[in-house]
């Protein structure tokens, strides 16, 4: 199980039954792309405890979650304005305000700094990985090269920062949604 995590131009769906802020999915030539089935789009899928352990490596538990979702504390302050974290609720929706974006680029720039040699890629398959026959397209852990230079928190922290500050500037309301 995991998120599917979308930022973008906030859209209302609605029924008798429920009523969804949702966003369309985008796709742009110039977004990040790591080598994942994401690559250059508004979207990701990540495990809750993969997120999770990205977010807390790049020091954005609290602009992340809430103190009921994986350790976050229920809203952040930046510059003397507190806001509330993008996820609170799932499924749910966030407004992504300036200090979101200021915030998550600070903290990205910081990491960089403390990981000069990582690089935002996956990790690549071992020569001779099989992907398991039940899934196929997936692999284990251990079939994946184990060097830290292949920086998840890294592709993940350049995913978020770019699409937050994409929505910001050109989305009249801008959200991010996970469901």
């Amino acid at each position: 199980m995991g998120y599917r995590l979308k930022i973008g131009e906030a859209e209302l769906e609605y029924s008798e039954v429920f009523i969804r802020t949702t966003c369309a999915t985008a796709s742009l030539d110039y977004a990040p792309a790591f080598g994942g089935r994401e690559d250059h789009q508004n979207q990701a899928l990540p495990s809750y405890s993969a997120w999770a352990h990205d977010m807390k490596a790049l020091e954005l538990l609290d602009v992340m979650f809430d103190e009921i979702t994986e350790g976050g504390k229920g809203c952040f302050e930046w510059k003397g304005v507190v806001r509330y974290p993008l996820i609170s609720h799932h499924a749910g929706a966030a407004l992504v305000t300036r200090e979101h974006v200021e915030v998550v680029e600070t903290k990205l720039a910081d990491y960089k700094i403390l990981h000069p040699d990582h690089r935002a890629e996956y990790a690549p398959l071992k020569p001779g990985a099989e992907a398991i026959a039940e899934d196929r397209g997936s692999y284990r852990a251990e079939d994946f090269v184990d060097n830290p230079i292949y920086d998840t928190a890294l592709c993940r922290g350049e995913w978020l920062a770019f699409w937050l500050r994409w929505a910001f500037d050109n989305c009249n309301r801008p959200v991010f949604v996970n469901n």
